[in-house]
């Protein structure tokens, strides 16, 4: 009975199996680092040359995801409705050949549709598929 303190209720779970608690700084931290985009040379050219680049296209750059410190990343690109996402899909190998060509261009990259009404940052409709190669 010298381990056991009377006065202390009896706990049910012992400390060392316990989950460790999680501060309210490092789920402020997750949060804000889900709302910040990174930042790359690379997707600064292919914002402000996006016009000239593809005039015709309905899509716009939306988000650049970095894979790590390597430069390499994922580009999101905006489309207004889903057709758009369907016509814009067969047109993704030569955007992506044109982007490569950039000076700012990283070794690897990979583009994404994503769907982007209106509407959709109340409802998050998204789709995203992956250019690979």
């Amino acid at each position: 009975m010298d381990e056991v303190d009377p006065s202390l209720p009896v706990d049910g779970d012992v400390p060392r199996w316990r989950t460790p608690v999680t501060c309210i700084g490092d789920l402020m931290e997750g949060l804000a680092a889900d709302l910040v985009k990174d930042r790359s040379p690379f997707f600064d050219e292919v914002c402000a040359r996006w016009a000239e680049l593809f005039p015709d296209l309905k899509a716009k750059p939306g988000k650049w995801v970095s894979d790590g410190p390597n430069g390499n990343g994922k580009i999101f690109l905006n489309v207004g409705s889903a057709a758009g996402s369907f016509a814009l899909r067969p047109k993704l190998p030569a955007i992506r050949r044109k982007l490569a060509q950039l000076a700012s261009a990283p070794r690897r990259f990979s583009l994404y549709v994503e769907i982007k009404t209106p509407d959709a940052v109340a409802r998050t409709m998204r789709t995203t598929r992956p250019l690979r190669g």
